[in-house]
């Protein structure tokens, strides 16, 4: 296996991995950042807009204009769920049965009620019991945390739920409503072949962090190891789900910790945000370690050699055009995911990932608060 096409809403940390592992990297993805094109022989950007309606055609067309014979394909987040029919090499992804149950929060809580493993209480919008306390509205599959609304009263919901469907082209069928729970939020990165895992990270899940961004729930990131007394509870949770759903290569789970211990709230069945801060903590090529899951290979579970993060800065209350000046300030720092020059970011969309490692949480989470605080000066 040589050449590799990655396809995926942002897709840049993949494509990084995929290049450390020696393989000769192909990518479609939304942005074609900068630093996807250096890691990448060729990308090919879609047009933001038209994420969600791309046409198998439309695929099988940009594949024809790369010129070249894949040796396999990796699904990233967005495109988890193409017909695997249109590809004529092997796809290193969870089947789309298996990502129809596990992504489907609703589905997947029914999944989570068989096992007697704790969730959140989850109902369709649409059918809702009555509202006593706070929940949360969201969509059923995807949305990165930036849809997510509280709601406190049927009248509020009904508002909410006309609301996001004009924010997020969603059908009201599509939104879900969710119990709150309270707590720390954590993911564990896992390897596995269909039958047995390996975790190899524990991770902080940094959730609307004020000085990245104004959404309350939006996803900002890891940072890596996470030290936690729930760590071995939710790494069994994780290894019972893994062979359970029968899931293969890298997979993520997300939880929050309460006072009463873990309660997992969703799957991630394929590459996840966490991938840089894994790697960085670890020194684990995680891209390699998934091709070799679906050979039937695991990796030993690799032991932390430093801390690693990565974090997200959204653009605040203005659009922001990224100025020739402003992307070569991204090229020279501990940035990931760079825009090009003349990239025009609209309030709260993400415009740069700052990476960082350290001898302590304290470190990286120092670094990336300092880096945050330079970008919001000059931008």
């Amino acid at each position: 296996m040589k050449n590799i096409l990655v396809i995926g809403y942002s897709s840049r940390n993949i494509a990084h991995s995929a290049k450390g592992a020696g393989y000769n990297v192909y990518a479609i993805d939304a942005f074609c950042d900068r630093d996807l094109e250096y890691n990448t022989c060729k990308c090919h950007a879609l047009m933001e807009e038209d994420i969600h309606e791309v046409e198998n055609e439309e695929i099988i067309r940009i594949m024809d204009n790369f010129e070249t014979d894949f040796d396999g394909v990796v699904l990233g987040s967005g495109f988890e769920n193409i017909e695997r029919e249109i590809f004529d090499c092997p796809v290193l992804n969870n089947s789309v049965g298996q990502m129809g149950i596990v992504s489907n929060k609703k589905r997947f809580a029914e999944e989570l009620q068989k096992l007697g493993i704790p969730h959140p209480e989850t109902h369709v919008a649409m059918n809702p019991p009555q509202i006593n306390t706070p929940m949360i509205l969201k969509p059923a599959i995807g949305g990165g945390g930036i849809f997510n609304k509280i709601v406190t009263s049927a009248d509020e919901l009904e508002y909410q739920v006309d609301k996001l469907c004009k924010a997020g082209n969603f059908k009201p069928g599509e939104l879900i409503l969710q119990e709150v729970v309270h707590g720390t939020a954590a993911s564990v990165s896992m390897i596995s072949d269909g039958i047995q895992a390996t975790a190899i990270g524990v991770n902080e899940q940094l959730i609307g962090i004020s000085w990245l961004t104004k959404m309350p729930f939006a996803y900002c990131g890891n940072i890596t190891p996470m030290q936690t007394p729930h760590e071995n509870e939710m790494i069994e949770i994780c290894e019972k789900l893994c062979e359970h759903f029968k899931l293969k290569g890298s997979n993520g789970m997300d939880f929050i910790i309460t006072e009463k211990g873990p309660v997992i709230l969703e799957i991630n069945a394929r590459f996840q945000g966490s991938l840089d801060s894994v790697e960085i903590a670890t020194g684990t090529n995680i891209f390699q370690a998934h091709v070799d899951a679906f050979k039937g290979i695991l990796p030993e579970r690799p032991k932390y050699q430093r801390w690693g993060g990565r974090t997200i800065l959204y653009a605040s209350e203005k659009p922001v055009t990224i100025s020739k000046q402003i992307s070569e300030v991204f090229g020279k720092g501990s940035f990931a995911d760079i825009p090009k020059s003349g990239y025009e970011a609209f309030p709260d969309d993400p415009l740069v990932s700052i990476l960082a490692k350290g001898n302590s949480r304290n470190d990286v989470i120092g670094h990336m608060k300092d880096q945050a605080k330079m970008l919001n000066k000059i931008l």
